[in-house]
């Protein structure tokens, strides 16, 4: 059974049991966390002090099993949260080169072929595909393609397979030996994640809104903020969870101050104390 992870409101953080690496939901700025900050964790009792921190890009290869769902071969855990910004990216393909492998019969010179298969990338303006285009510029006396020229190469979501049939209003039966590449600019569709499943080994993210159809495969991309804590986290893993930062301390013994909006504030009380006693041991010896 998937564990559900539903949306949450507001800048969330992520952490595994036994990390000391604590992940911020991607609208979370965390540049003006200065080490020595504390951060506490939702429904904890323990601050845990920052002691490094870094922005990072996490990049995944990822299957669409419908337009508004993406689904992870692995269990990603905090590496996405739910509310993140994610850029889903995906690639053209276009037909570069073509040959005959059977010639059929009952072409002309000047016939069109198309290729049979792939997946036309969606044409949102006109819903009109664009498939590869390839004219046949040789036959024999039966008609069968001797020879043939690509005229447009078209535009796909997903190729044809390098050994096709060919489809024409004429003629029937050729075969066909293509070519085909990866365009070098790839589209970019940007979404929110709104909730989350987990399994063991898959993780399934569902999209604010849908992507365009007929993609059926591509890579997310997201920014991120990761803090580097001093210790192990000792709780359950948490995952899109609500979190305070104390930020402000004394200047000259870094002891945390208190403000009265902090829920937790009798924790950052306790580690002001521990710290002080502290520093009157290190007097006194």
């Amino acid at each position: 059974m998937p564990i559900k992870v539903n949306k949450k409101y507001g800048f969330t953080a992520s952490v595994n049991e036994g990390s000391n690496k604590v992940i911020a939901c991607s609208k979370a700025n965390w540049e003006p966390v200065r080490t020595g900050s504390f951060i506490l964790l939702d429904k904890d009792d323990t601050f845990y002090r920052v002691i490094d921190k870094r922005k990072f890009i996490y990049q995944k290869n990822v299957t669409v099993l419908n337009t508004s769902q993406l689904k992870v071969a692995e269990n990603l855990g905090t590496m996405v949260s739910v509310d993140d910004d994610v850029a889903f990216m995906y690639s053209e393909h276009s037909v570069t080169s073509v040959s005959v492998a059977g010639g059929g019969e009952g072409y002309q010179v000047g016939d069109i072929i198309t290729p049979e298969g792939g997946v036309c990338k969606y044409n949102s303006i006109d819903q009109i595909d664009v498939p590869a285009q390839i004219q046949v510029t040789e036959v024999d006396n039966d008609g069968a393609v001797v020879a043939v020229e690509l005229i447009n190469g078209g535009l796909y979501s997903t190729p044809p397979a390098d050994s096709c049939n060919g489809n024409s209003n004429l003629g029937t039966g050729v075969t066909l030996s293509l070519a085909s590449s990866v365009s070098d600019v790839s589209s970019i569709e940007e979404r929110t994640v709104s909730s989350i499943d987990y399994t063991s080994d898959s993780t399934v993210l569902h999209l604010n809104h849908n992507l365009p159809p007929r993609i059926q495969e591509g890579s997310i991309r997201v920014e991120k903020w990761e803090l580097t804590i001093d210790g192990n986290y000792v709780g359950q893993s948490k995952y899109s969870a609500n979190y305070n930062i104390v930020k402000d301390f004394t200047p000259h013994n870094d002891i945390p101050l208190i403000h009265g909006d902090l829920a937790s504030s009798h924790v950052v009380f306790n580690e002001a104390m521990a710290i002080i006693d502290q520093r009157l041991k290190d007097l006194e010896s």
